[in-house]
This record gives C-alpha cells, sequence and structure tokens, in this order.
C-alpha cells in the first residue's frame, strides 16, 4: 500500500512538472505571437522563459542586403544579463535576462505608437538585485488592445515566478 501511494505521488509530481512545462511552452508561444509588430516585420521580439530566468530578445534584421562588421558585447553578473551583437544577417540586436527569483513586480500598461496611431500593451517586469535599494524594469510590447489578453499573460507569467520562488 506504502509503495503504491508513493508511486502516485511520484507520478503527480511527474505529471504536474510535465504540465508545467507545457504550460510555459504555451505562455512563451502565445508571448512570442503578441510580441511581433505586424508594422515592422524586420524586427522581432521574443520572450525565452527556461530554468526560472527570463530573456527577451530584440533582433533587428537586415534588410538592404548591406553588411557591417561583426561585434558581440555581453555582460553577466548577479542574476542578470545582457548582449548586444550584430552580423551580416542581423542589424542590431539586445538581449537581457534577469532571473525571476530577483523579480519583485509584473504589471502591464498601456502604450501608444503616435507614428502608426495605434494602441497596444507593454508587459513590466521589474528587478531588484539582492542588497541593492535601486530597480530596473524591462519592457515587453503586446501588441493587442485586449486589455483581458494581457492581465492572463501577465498572470500566467505571474504563475511562473511564483514555482520559482518556490524552488529556491
Amino acid at each position: 500500500m506504502k509503495k503504491l501511494f508513493l508511486a502516485g505521488l511520484l507520478l503527480a509530481g511527474a505529471s504536474a512538472q510535465a504540465q508545467s512545462t507545457t504550460e510555459v511552452q504555451a505562455l512563451t508561444r502565445r508571448l512570442n505571437e503578441l510580441a511581433r509588430d505586424p508594422d515592422e516585420p524586420e524586427t522581432e521580439v521574443r520572450a525565452q522563459l527556461s530554468n526560472c530566468h527570463f530573456t527577451e530578445v530584440i533582433r533587428k534584421y537586415r534588410t538592404d542586403g548591406s553588411s557591417s562588421g561583426a561585434f558581440q558585447v555581453s555582460h553577466q553578473k548577479n542574476g542578470a544579463d545582457w548582449a548586444v551583437k550584430s552580423d551580416d544577417k542581423v542589424e542590431f540586436e539586445l538581449r537581457m535576462g534577469v532571473e525571476w527569483s530577483q523579480v519583485t513586480a509584473l504589471t502591464y500598461a498601456p502604450a501608444h505608437n503616435e507614428e502608426k496611431n495605434r494602441r497596444y500593451y507593454e508587459i513590466k517586469i521589474t528587478r531588484r538585485p539582492p542588497g541593492k535599494s535601486d530597480t530596473t524594469t524591462l519592457e515587453m510590447p503586446v501588441y493587442t488592445s485586449d486589455e483581458a489578453v494581457v492581465r492572463d499573460l501577465v498572470q500566467r507569467l505571474e504563475k511562473v515566478r511564483r514555482s520559482c520562488a518556490a524552488k529556491g
């Protein structure tokens, strides 16, 4: 009986982990769908969620066939990281990451593209490094006018953040 109970607990835990992984993949896919600006196909904004780390990548591809000298600069310290690069295909790439354990707030706010006269939202991820009083905020555009969709995304991100806090 004890063995059966223990096996059931192990299976439930494995099932919850698989479901959690599936949920994170679905959330990442949805974020990436909504982060693509239909008016700027040469630019992409992507989220990556893995191992209790959130990364945002902003990449602008070359469209004119020109090439430039390649460069890459990166920095990683105290649970946050960033990198900038350029090469023959990518005009500019900025990568910013943060450990969920350092995120103090997940919010969203309406935004407006004056040039295109279009409303959208920005998800804001606020980080405070341990032992510091200053904060930094990553902003990720979400191209929808439906606040309920954005609220749901932020709630799902909060669930991921909390699950990472429970692990640590």
